[in-house]
């Protein structure tokens, strides 16, 4: 019986320490990550949670200041940074006592495209619809600068802050990835 009690009370010790542990890094919603793109010369918004009552520190590269917010009693934080012209790669430090690092991130001009089902079209076409030349245009479709992320659809009966996903970038293999997924989804 000590034994058994010995080995929940060890497991318990060990599952809090986890628990802790996984507190204290920032997490931020799948819209912030490597390859993402900011839009330029505004402030843009960066949010997250972190510990509860924590001070973060935003270190954005293209202008080497600090900016710090304070998390609220759930953890929930929110800052406005300036954003240079277009350029980069630059990084993004996000810490309140353990390091975030978002790498590759580009400053330019941010487009988000919905509204019509014919967006989800894959660049090769659906089956049995091809498009004309799209074995060409995913071949040679290599571009640093461009960055797609796509927010998948997910139906909720209450406001979602987060999705699953991540930037790409632009370039054939993510072309046919997309082609790929949307064939086997549908």
């Amino acid at each position: 019986m000590k034994k058994r009690m010995f080995s929940f009370a060890a497991i318990l010790i060990i599952a809090t320490g986890i628990c802790i542990n996984s507190m204290a890094q920032v997490k931020m919603p799948a819209v912030f990550g490597d390859n993402m793109v900011l839009q330029q010369q505004t402030e843009v918004a960066i949010w997250g949670k972190a510990s509860a009552n924590s001070t973060v520190s935003i270190k954005p590269s293209w202008d080497g200041k600090n900016y710090t917010a304070k998390a609220d009693n759930s953890g929930r934080w929110k800052v406005k940074i300036k954003t240079p012209s277009a350029g980069g790669p630059y990084t993004l430090t996000v810490s309140d006592g353990k390091p975030v690092v978002l790498k590759n991130v580009m400053i330019g001009e941010v487009w988000i495209c919905s509204g019509q089902s014919n967006m989800e079209m894959p660049m090769k076409g659906f089956r049995n619809q091809p498009v004309t030349g799209s074995n060409e245009y995913i071949a040679t479709s290599s571009n640093n600068s461009i960055r797609l992320i796509t927010v998948p659809h997910v139906i909720s009966l209450i406001p979602l802050d987060d999705f699953v996903g991540s930037w790409k970038l632009c370039e054939p293999e993510m072309s046919l990835n997309l082609v790929l997924q949307l064939i086997f989804s549908d």
